[in-house]
């Protein structure tokens, strides 16, 4: 009788063994489990629920019968006495000063921990070196920076008088629920809608440093850690700067007074003061889509790497969802670990279908799921309501000619923007470090012209991330700083004086519009093509014709108007965005987008000559009659 291999033995007995591990191991999670369950750790009880046991709505995955208080809350869960239980306590964890002896512990996220304290919504990286380079006192845009490590320079005490609030690190001290003024918190910012309230007849607890009593009360609602994230959770932060959050609502920002605008059905007042005027709402918001539809944990968290702004940080494209053909998919069982864990929390189990990856990002897009048919379909996160995504239109895809639009070029229906900007230093009056939350003496304050809701201006932005073969994509842009910055009244930079800056910056104004816009409406118009607002005119003269151009505001320091990017027919000169790899359209193009422009002004845009000037204008020109006039430019 032949022996048993040596191999197959070695193997059986590798395999027996990893069997005996794995069922020890699930043994040893069962009785860890149960120990869990009872409340107890290393064999003794938590005494937190002697005094806390009635204390409910809490999350089912962080229920104290679960993971115990102390995991989040520390303290010592083996005293008797409230004081000595109470020791060392952290009252709100989940702010980033705590993070990794709460939420981040190595049994719990520490993972996420770490990606959150890297990410941009912690850093804030691209708004301090932006600002620090209009301030001149760097020379460059990709600069890494953290809001955490400002000094005192003007550039930096600028942004602690008026911008350093919004970041993930600023500490949420206050009990109650996130509201539009609310700021920072770590892990809170987000995942902690409501803190804690008491019930009918005990006292409220409204301070971190409020007396403990208050806190041990007898019945009161825990806030539920939940994914269920509003968009009343970014609407805080990013109702500032880009407004996005007002844009994407439909809300304009203006200069009325409450009072002015009291008792009006197209204003809303926010609780910082602001009057906002209701224009067109982004069509996904009109969906009924909500900010984490579109963003997923990588972008919002951070997924590790260091960015410098926000627009490197996203990864998520239109064209992910909006596509024609046939899309890549992976199994339910291929999605990563933290997808696939998101999805069984949520329940989200698509039978019979795929998931989506996207075809710009290469993103797994967890919630887009695609059938049979190659029909995407995107699962609201915190609803589950079903949204069937569209194609691009026809136009958006045909020949040549829109093929370095991205797809906001056209389809971002407005965007704020902002004239007449004046950025001075004031010794006498007291402001509040928003940072180390003082008050100083001096102020930096900010004073605004006007406020614009208008399509956008666009540019180029250039970057090999695109692909190999593209690297120019036409994107949407505003004025992110047209103003003068007077530095002559802060200490030690009295020298400076008076400086004029013409910044513009990439933006994604989330005013989505299921329409795009007109061809006449970037080729015709003056301030789509930088030129500011005015009277752009085409003459035919003869065989050739002649574009003239009227600005509606007179001319800024630098010679030209107040609202432009660049000069009429002009070469671009210096450094005029807020990136490296961003800029206005240069004398050339300008001249390619006037010349489709001329045919414009007696074409229709849906024409039969127009569309085949998609696929080859040039072809199309030169069959142009006498009686066109093709443009001539000097």
């Amino acid at each position: 009788m032949k022996g048993t291999p040596v191999r197959t033995i070695t193997i059986a007995v590798v395999f027996a063994l990893g069997i005996a591990v794995y069922w020890a191991g699930a043994v040893l999670r069962d009785t860890r489990m149960q120990e869990i369950r009872s409340g107890e750790r290393l064999g003794s009880k938590e005494t937190c629920l002697d005094c806390h046991g009635d204390m409910q709505g809490f999350s089912p995955f962080h229920d104290p019968e679960i993971i115990g208080c102390a995991s989040c809350h520390l303290g010592n869960p083996r005293a008797k006495k409230k004081k000595a239980s109470h020791r060392n306590m952290v009252l709100i964890p989940g702010n980033l000063s705590n993070v990794y002896q709460t939420c981040g512990t190595a049994d719990c996220h520490q993972s996420i921990a770490q990606r959150v304290e890297h990410s941009l919504m912690s850093t804030m990286a691209g708004v301090v070196t932006v600002d620090r380079f209009a301030f001149g006192e760097i020379d460059t845009l990709t600069a890494y920076a953290h809001i955490a490590e400002l000094g005192h320079s003007p550039a930096d005490q600028h942004l602690r008088h008026l911008c350093a609030s919004c970041h993930l690190g600023n500490e949420k001290t206050e009990f109650g629920p996130i509201s539009e003024r609310s700021r920072g918190g770590g892990c809170n910012a987000c995942h902690l809608p409501s803190f804690a309230k008491a019930s009918a007849g005990k006292p409220s607890v409204t301070s971190a440093k409020a007396d403990e009593s208050a806190v041990a009360l007898a019945k009161a609602d825990h806030p539920a850690i939940t994914l269920a994230v509003s968009n009343t959770a970014c609407f805080g932060c990013h109702s500032r700067s880009g407004r996005i959050s007002l844009g994407y609502e439909g809300w304009h920002e203006t200069l009325l007074t409450r009072e002015e605008a009291k008792g009006q059905e197209q204003y809303r007042v926010l609780e910082d003061g602001r009057v906002l005027r209701q224009i067109s709402p982004d069509v996904h918001h009109q969906g009924g889509l909500e900010c984490i539809d579109c963003h997923n944990a990588r972008e919002v968290m951070g997924d590790g790497h260091i960015y410098l702004h926000e627009e490197d940080a996203v990864k998520v494209r239109c064209g992910d969802c909006h596509f024609s053909g046939r899309p890549k998919t992976v199994a339910q069982g291929k999605v990563g670990e933290e997808d696939r864990k998101i999805m069984e929390i949520r329940e989200l189990r698509p039978s019979g279908q795929s998931i989506l990856v996207g075809g710009e990002s290469g993103e797994i897009l967890w919630n887009v799921w695609v059938g049979a048919d190659a029909k995407p379909i995107l699962i609201g996160k915190n609803n589950g309501k079903k949204h069937p995504l569209k194609p691009p239109a026809s136009v958006c895809t045909k020949g040549k000619g829109h093929e370095d639009l991205s797809c906001g070029a056209c389809h971002t229906s407005w965007a704020p923007q902002c004239l007449g900007c004046h950025t001075s230093y004031d010794k006498t009056v007291t402001a509040f470090d928003l940072l180390d939350r003082k008050k100083t003496s001096g102020k930096w304050e900010e004073y605004v012209g006007g406020f614009f809701a208008d399509p956008p201006v666009l540019g180029v932005v250039e970057s090999m991330e695109m692909s190999p073969e593209k690297v120019r994509a036409i994107k949407t842009f505003i004025p992110g700083m047209i103003m003068s910055l007077d530095q002559s009244g802060f200490p030690g930079a009295e020298s400076r004086g008076e400086t004029f800056h013409r910044l513009y910056a990439p933006v994604a104004p989330h005013t989505t519009s299921a329409t795009g816009r007109t061809c006449t409406s970037c080729h015709n118009d003056p301030l789509a093509i930088g030129y500011g607002r005015g009277k752009l005119v085409y003459e035919v003269l003869g065989p050739k014709g002649a574009w003239s151009f009227i600005p509606e505001y007179t001319s800024s320091p630098d010679g030209l108007p107040q609202d432009a990017w660049i000069g009429f027919l002009q070469e671009p000169k210096g450094r005029s965005t807020t990136r490296s790899n961003a800029r206005p359209f240069t004398l050339e193009e300008q001249k390619r987008i006037l010349t489709v422009g001329a045919c414009l002004t007696c074409h229709a845009g849906n024409s039969a000559i127009m569309l085949r000037g998609l696929e080859d204008f040039p072809s199309v020109l030169k069959q142009a009659s006498q009686e066109c006039g093709i443009p001539f430019f000097r």
